[in-house]
């Protein structure tokens, strides 16, 4: 059973855990937490990843639940590693934002970076296969409801965040 670290609203760590199977159940004021990040070249593409057919087999970024004992930047960098086979350096990863839904936290990070998708060592169990997509195609997988709706939000957010920057 795998056990998912319980925060406050302010993203304060509880020495609460909750299974992933009870996660909705959590009381009011207490929440799990969702990490995503939204690697992009530097062409302006973005690594997008089909995900397996155990996981939907739709388009989406790489992300994952926060494990009892864990916070949102270690998470984040522990999901890129499990899912890709990519070691990358707390330095590379920008924090853009956390939006609180029912009880959960999502927290979107951003990094950018070239790499050769053919090095990656992906995580078959839940990928299948990854590729650069630029943000007219991830519109159109929008559009045609091929890209994980939760990664919709987070994604218009990490635009925003590009626009400002």
């Amino acid at each position: 059973m795998e056990l998912l670290q319980v925060f406050d609203k302010n993203k304060n760590i509880l020495n609460e855990s909750v299974s992933r199977d009870d996660k909705y159940n959590l009381p009011d004021g207490k929440y799990f937490m969702i990490v995503l990040i939204f690697i992009q070249n530097d062409r302006g593409q973005f690594l997008l990843q089909k995900t397996s057919k155990s996981r939907h087999s739709c388009f989406a970024t790489t992300g994952g639940h926060v494990s009892f004992g864990d916070d949102g930047s270690y998470t984040v960098l522990k999901e890129v590693k499990e899912e890709l086979g990519l070691n990358i350096s707390k330095d590379k990863v920008k924090y853009v934002c956390t939006k609180i839904f029912k009880n959960c936290l999502l927290e979107t990070y951003y990094s950018n970076m070239n790499l050769d998708i053919n090095s990656l060592s992906l995580q078959t169990e839940e990928v299948d296969y990854v590729d650069w997509f630029d943000v007219e195609h991830i519109n159109h997988l929008i559009d045609t409801k091929e890209f994980r709706e939760g990664n919709i939000e987070p994604f218009r957010e990490i635009l925003r965040y590009l626009n400002k920057n």
